[in-house]
């Protein structure tokens, strides 16, 4: 559904994205992560024919980009609220997207009350919370039932109820519709609920993590002396890994090795433990 081979971005002089390769299949849901400014939106817009590539190929639902007005009728694409015109009703946006697509009326409403949106339709954009804008912007991606959808930060600004509902929503279209998805979030726990495969963007590049669902955690053990060169699964010189029924032999070897413990933190494998890894955040 999503094939990128080589594909390079450049502002000037300034490299954003350097010779990138994935495929995303039919039907899958693909989480994109990584800090603020590493390029995420930049991608994002460059799958959906918004900005050119200094470099690459790219193939959106068997077509090539760039292509003129034909691939917007297959994707969905929820940007930031700079897009919307505060003195235009959320009815209005969806109006004129509904007459791109030739829909009628009746998928306006649909779509707004899958969403939740329907009490605040008709009232102007500039008198919308964040969140009331997240909505609008959501229902704007998905009115036309795109295979593809591309969402970026869709769950800013959203309280609990609006946020699970926009999640099941989002899994609905995928599982029933087979609606293929690329969403880019700072929202891990989301993210670890939707996918197991995730593209971290970090200094241009994708790395490309499968997660697994442990059953069981492994348990980081930090001490305060340097650990041995070859102690089993040594992480630093203060840090290894055990496994749960391993962690009572481990902290009894500490004892009768004169090393002393600072502490023991349970560690899920997921996409918060691989972010921290991968961009060195430590704890504080």
């Amino acid at each position: 559904m999503i094939e990128v081979k080589n594909l390079s971005v450049s502002y000037g002089e300034k490299h954003i994205l350097e010779q990138l390769n994935f495929r995303i299949e039919s039907g899958e849901v693909v989480g994109l992560v990584g800090p603020n400014g590493a390029g995420k939106t930049t991608l994002l817009s460059t799958l959906t024919g918004l900005l050119t590539p200094s470099e690459g190929t790219i193939i959106v639902a068997d077509k090539s980009l760039p292509v003129g007005q034909s691939l917007y009728r297959v994707i969905g694409f929820m940007q930031d609220n700079s897009v919307l015109y505060p003195q235009l009703t959320g009815y209005d946006h969806l109006q004129y997207i509904a007459l791109s697509h030739g829909l009628d009326k009746a998928r306006i409403q649909y779509t707004a009350k899958q969403v939740g949106m329907i009490s605040y339709l008709d009232q102007a954009v500039g008198t919308y919370s964040l969140g009331m804008k997240q909505h609008l912007l959501f229902a704007c991606a998905i009115l036309h039932q795109p295979q593809v959808l591309f969402l970026d930060e869709p769950y800013n600004g959203l309280d609990p109820t609006s946020l699970i509902r926009i999640r099941e929503l989002i899994m609905q279209l995928n599982r029933k519709e087979g609606m293929t998805v690329l969403i880019s979030s700072h929202n891990l726990d989301e993210i670890d609920r939707m996918t197991r495969r995730i593209f971290f963007v970090k200094e241009g590049q994708i790395i490309e993590k499968t997660l697994t669902q442990a059953t069981t955690s492994d348990y980081l053990v930090t001490v305060q002396e340097v650990l041995p060169a070859n102690w089993e699964r040594r992480l630093s010189d203060h840090s290894f890994l055990v496994t749960a029924d391993q962690l009572t032999n481990a902290l009894l070897r500490l004892e009768r090795s004169n090393l002393r413990l600072v502490e023991v933190e349970p560690r899920q494998f997921g996409s918060e433990q691989v972010y921290r890894e991968l961009f060195k955040v430590k704890k504080n």
